[in-house]
């Protein structure tokens, strides 16, 4: 698998990732410029009825003005009656000027002619507060109901048409930021759809990648499976032969050197040092002999295909026994002899593996072998008192050895072992013939 598969996770994670982001960065945008205009047209919209409701309300004090001042009897009511006049006067102007400024033009036509209003209405009323006693007493009551009177509803009309210009501008308004947020709408599920149609192209695409990697690997295991085991019966069916070759040809010929050295006593010149190289050669010869056997042993024990596995493990274990200062204890449930090779050489193995493990990394005084053959399965089980080891962080060819050849059975090999508590291995291979897919 050359390609890498992060480069790709990573983009697509990327991509999914400002999918996400872009429209909700859009939405906080749009969102806030709405949120922003809403509040301008609502401060404007309340800005311009409180300045219509506080010219409203001039407009009524200054008729409330003249008429007090016109029905007030004393002397000197004039001036204190201009001043208040004056002084709400300046009050309607300075509203005029925030309504002005908050009202759009389409208003501003009707708030001149109100402006023009106040202003005659003021230079109309201001002589007013100068009359005597006896202008008053004879020109206030028509002053009031011809002049002032309607004065006062002209601009109370002009106020309201004002307002309503002002309530139009607010609909007009407040009409723009509808359509403006159903465009908000449609652009927000445009790019939800754009985001979800990415998306998902991404995702199938991803997990179009992720299959056909584990495809890849599966394929891969199962070829390296097959390599191995290969690489396996390759193995045993070199060592077959070696270990014939030794047996056979080595073999006899040490036999016929035995036989030529013993033929020697008929040819003795000296009897004493000839029976003494004599008795050497025949030494020699046995030693040979035993050396060779041994390593016939070691590369494919004639025992295992000759007796079966159960005399095959007897014969191993005794020499473990014999070579090392641990005590092995072998323990066979069940009939074995009719296993096939495939079986009976994995198991051998397995054994012969586990206890040099135990020699030469366990340092174990005593180990317990356990080889119980079912009706379905066949179940090993290696138990020893040495040092132990961390199983997830030491994992040596040997059990990545023994694990490949109990796979390639359809068994499982599981290792429990920790530090100072000892190792035990258990292996599970089935009975059957057929190899399982693992």
């Amino acid at each position: 698998m050359r390609n890498r598969t992060w480069p790709v996770v990573l983009l697509g994670l990327s991509c999914l990732l400002v999918l996400i982001a872009w429209p909700g960065w859009v939405m906080l945008q749009r969102m806030q410029r709405l949120f922003v205009e809403t509040a301008r047209i609502q401060e404007r919209l309340a800005v311009r009825q409180q300045a219509i409701q506080a010219v409203n309300e001039r407009i009524h004090y200054s008729s409330i003005i003249l008429r007090d001042y016109l029905l007030d009897s004393a002397p000197t009511a004039g001036s204190r009656y201009g001043r208040e006049f004056v002084a709400n006067h300046r009050e309607v102007s300075r509203f005029l000027i925030d309504l002005r400024e908050s009202l759009p033009t389409s208003g501003a036509g009707p708030l001149q002619r109100l402006e023009e209003r106040l202003r005659l209405n003021y230079a109309t009323a201001i002589p007013v507060f100068s009359w005597s006693q006896t202008e008053k007493a004879l020109q206030a009551t028509y002053f009031l109901r011809t002049q002032q009177r309607p004065r006062r509803d002209d601009l109370l009309a002009i106020s309201r048409e004002v307002a309503g210009l002002s309530a139009a501008a607010y609909a007009r308004q407040a009409q723009a930021l509808r359509e403006e947020q159903q465009s908000f709408r449609a652009e927000m599920r445009t790019l939800i759809g754009l985001a979800l149609a990415i998306g998902a192209v991404i995702s199938i695409g991803a997990v179009w990648r992720i299959r056909h990697l584990e495809a890849a690997r599966i394929d891969y295991e199962q070829q390296l499976r097959e390599l191995s085991a290969r690489v396996m019966r390759a193995q045993e069916d070199e060592r077959r032969n070696l270990s014939r070759e030794l047996h056979d040809e080595v073999g006899q010929m040490l036999t016929g050197l035995r036989m030529e050295l013993g033929a020697l006593d008929r040819f003795r010149a000296d009897p004493q040092q000839f029976r003494t190289h004599h008795h050497e050669a025949k030494e020699l010869t046995e030693q040979t002999m035993r050396m060779v056997r041994d390593l016939a042993v070691g590369l494919r024990p004639s025992l295992l295909d000759d007796l079966g596995l159960a005399p095959a493990l007897h014969a191993q274990v005794r020499d473990f026994n014999r070579r090392w200062s641990g005590q092995v204890q072998l323990e066979i449930a069940g009939v074995t002899a009719d296993l096939d090779e495939a079986r009976r050489t994995c198991l051998y193995r397995l054994v012969q593996e586990a206890l040099t493990n135990c020699a030469r990394h366990a340092q174990a005084r005593h180990v317990r072998v356990h080889l119980a053959a079912e009706e379905s399965r066949l179940a090993l089980t290696v138990e020893d008192d040495g040092v132990g080891f961390d199983v997830a962080r030491r994992r040596g060819f040997g059990l990545i050895g023994m694990e490949e050849r109990v796979r390639e059975l359809g068994g499982r090999l599981t290792v429990d072992s920790s530090p100072g508590a000892g190792t035990r291995l258990r292996a599970e291979i089935p009975q059957s013939r057929e190899v399982a897919v693992v």
